[in-house]
């Protein structure tokens, strides 16, 4: 088996590793009905969630530097909730939240305003309701409930978080979950088949989207929370195609790692005093840890989590001075390029020498064809003679797995990357190269490299069949990632050229 060989099976074995680990890092199935803590259970019930909102509502606005929150009169819901620094609305379109239904019915409450705090007051079936919302500069509010009487008071927010990337609902879908806070942090999203009741001491619960979560925190009363589903529902004339296979390749899907059409929402059962603080956050490690609840656990990057981290934090070190995360990215696959420069020197040289003794093996092969025992002794003391390691051309490939993979987990998954733009077409680097040039170009160098150090006709099929492999796989990563290989891609070519060059001299 030559070196060329041996290379493209590592690099087939790389993607091969890579597909099934993003198989394999999907959302496993939380186990907490099979072994539920004593405080706590878990029941899935047919129980219909459905809060019917008023005809009438007056709209009550509360702008401060993080954001803007748009309360209503009816059920003295959240009709708005915009996160000004991302420029989104958690708010899912002609939907509200916290909607406070009593005895199954949702009133229409009167308010007044005491500096930023509003005031809901109503009376139904003989009893008073008052709830507060206490506005802070700290991404959320306090709500603060009172009921006069013994009556039920649910707390809906059945319509769930809203999906917030346009270019991509189907991958926004993917990451949608809730979790709850009690003696850990645990998602319950798969226990979820219509309603699920949960009860117990939890700390918070979450309704996360791909970048952000609404975090709900248990001060005062509430040991009861019910979760429902809700199955995506393509607005009208909206021209977005929703695409979630479960598993497509390249320009056949979307994206790797399997899909979803459900969101999730919930309800606060409310007692007779309840305080919640919510909180809507973006799903970037450092604002999450500083509240020092456990919130960034709701970021769960798998094996690979240690290795993305790091990545992330030199690329931000880099932006800080460079400004652009393409270029951030650019610098850092040369810096990558470095690192391995040694290991990619050998896997050159050890191509060059196996194109030049090529000649002796096919001798050794012919002569020694019916005896495989000493055709092996035969080829081995051949690469001793020449210091020829055959399987060293595959150690860089290997060794990059992992930077490779949690470099897709960063791009696909930072929030810092979000509607990152580079130059010209490329506006986000979280998302796909619009007109598939990085990844056809990538193609091209690849194919090129082969050319260079392929000498064999009879690997001409494998020569031409690994660019095309790599060309569809990486057709729907980041654009970020497709620009990090791009460009490592280039400076191998660029090394191959300066080390057959030098080896002529």
């Amino acid at each position: 088996m030559s070196d060329r060989v041996r290379t493209t099976l590592a690099f087939l074995i790389i993607i091969a590793i890579l597909f099934i680990w993003v198989i394999m890092s999907r959302p496993k199935k939380t186990n907490v009905v099979e072994t539920p803590q004593p405080e706590s259970t878990l029941t899935a019930t047919e129980e219909p969630v459905h809060f019917p909102i008023p005809a009438v509502g007056d709209s009550i606005t509360i702008d401060n530097s993080e954001f803007t929150l748009v309360l209503s009169t009816a059920g003295a819901s959240v009709q708005n909730f915009r996160l000004k620094s991302y420029d989104i609305d958690i708010v899912p379109d002609d939907e509200y939240i916290f909607i406070s239904s009593i005895n199954g019915h949702v009133p229409v409450f009167n308010y007044i305003k005491e500096g930023n705090d509003i005031i809901f007051t109503a009376r139904i079936d003989g009893a008073k309701i008052e709830k507060r919302y206490i506005v802070d500069d700290n991404f959320g509010f306090k709500v603060i409930c009172r009921l006069s009487a013994e009556n039920s008071h649910k707390i809906g927010l059945e319509a769930g978080v809203a999906i917030t990337q346009d270019k991509n609902p189907g991958d926004d879908l993917r990451h949608f979950g809730i979790y709850v806070s009690e003696d850990k942090v645990k998602k319950v999203s798969k226990e979820v088949k219509d309603t699920l009741s949960y009860v117990g001491n939890w700390h918070w619960f979450a309704l996360r989207n791909k970048y952000f979560m609404l975090v709900i925190n248990n001060e005062i009363g509430i040991k009861k929370l019910s979760f429902n589903r809700i199955n995506y529902q393509k607005p009208e004339n909206s021209s977005i195609q929703l695409r979630t296979d479960s598993i497509a390749i390249g320009a056949f899907g979307c994206f790797y790692g399997g899909g979803s059409k459900l969101r999730y929402g919930a309800v606060i059962h409310a007692s007779d005093s309840t305080v919640f603080t919510v909180r809507l956050l973006p799903l970037k490690g450092k604002v999450l840890a500083q509240y020092k609840n456990g919130y960034e656990k709701v970021i769960d990057g798998g094996i690979f989590d240690p290795i993305a981290k790091l990545i992330l934090l030199v690329l931000n070190i880099l932006y800080s001075v460079f400004l652009n995360y393409g270029a951030v990215i650019i610098i850092f696959a040369i810096f990558v390029k470095l690192i391995f420069f040694p290991l990619s020197r050998q896997m050159i040289v050890s191509q060059q020498k196996m194109q030049m003794i090529q000649p002796e093996l096919k001798k050794i092969q012919a002569k020694y064809k019916d005896d495989s025992q000493r055709l092996n002794q035969e080829m081995m003391q051949l690469y001793r003679t020449y210091k020829v390691n055959p399987v060293s051309g595959c150690l860089p490939l290997i060794i990059q797995m992992p930077i490779i993979i949690a470099l897709y987990q960063t791009l696909n998954t930072a929030i810092e990357f979000r509607n990152a733009p580079f130059i010209l077409w490329i506006t986000d680097l979280s998302f796909r190269d619009p007109y598939y040039v990085l990844p056809i170009t990538m193609g091209i160098l690849m194919l090129v490299q082969s050319l260079m150090t392929t000498v064999d006709p009879r690997q001409k099929f494998m020569v031409m069949l690994m660019p095309v492999l790599m060309v569809v796989f990486f057709l729907n990563f980041p654009s970020g990632l497709q620009l990090y290989w791009f460009t490592y891609n280039i400076f191998t070519l660029v090394e191959h050229f300066i080390i057959k060059k030098g080896g002529k001299k």
